[in-house]
């Protein structure tokens, strides 16, 4: 598989951190963010081929941000997956709703998170 862009948006270095080390061995290139304004910025400049979305953020809130990314048309098709805490129910409808692709929460495991992005960028 060819190198892809993945942008993972978290305010928590240490998630930032493991999710880096998770995909460390995949060989993507890894761009961070560190609140919701960044990472959509990111995404609109950079248009990666996934974004590993948190919802709690400054600035923005994941929800915020998965909902302009999916207004926008540079950032429309680019596929998301959530990562974070907000499990409820509730919260994975309104992800649904929104246009996530994938929702894995948090605490996760760096084995189901390698296998989940290599699933979305097949």
């Amino acid at each position: 598989m060819a190198q892809r862009l993945i942008l993972t948006a978290d305010d928590n270095a240490q998630i930032r951190m493991l999710v880096k080390a998770a995909l460390r061995s995949l060989g993507h290139e890894l761009i961070e963010a560190i609140d919701g304004e960044q990472a959509l910025e990111l995404a609109i400049e950079r248009r990666p081929d996934l974004v590993l979305l948190d919802v709690t953020m400054p600035k923005l809130d994941g929800w915020e941000v998965l909902h302009f990314m999916r207004q926008r048309p540079e950032t429309v098709d680019v596929p998301v997956m959530m990562l974070t805490t907000a499990s409820q129910k509730l919260d994975l409808d309104h992800g649904t709703t929104l246009g996530c692709d994938d929702y894995l929460t948090k605490p996760f495991s760096p084995g189901d998170l390698r296998v989940r992005v290599e699933r979305m960028l097949e």
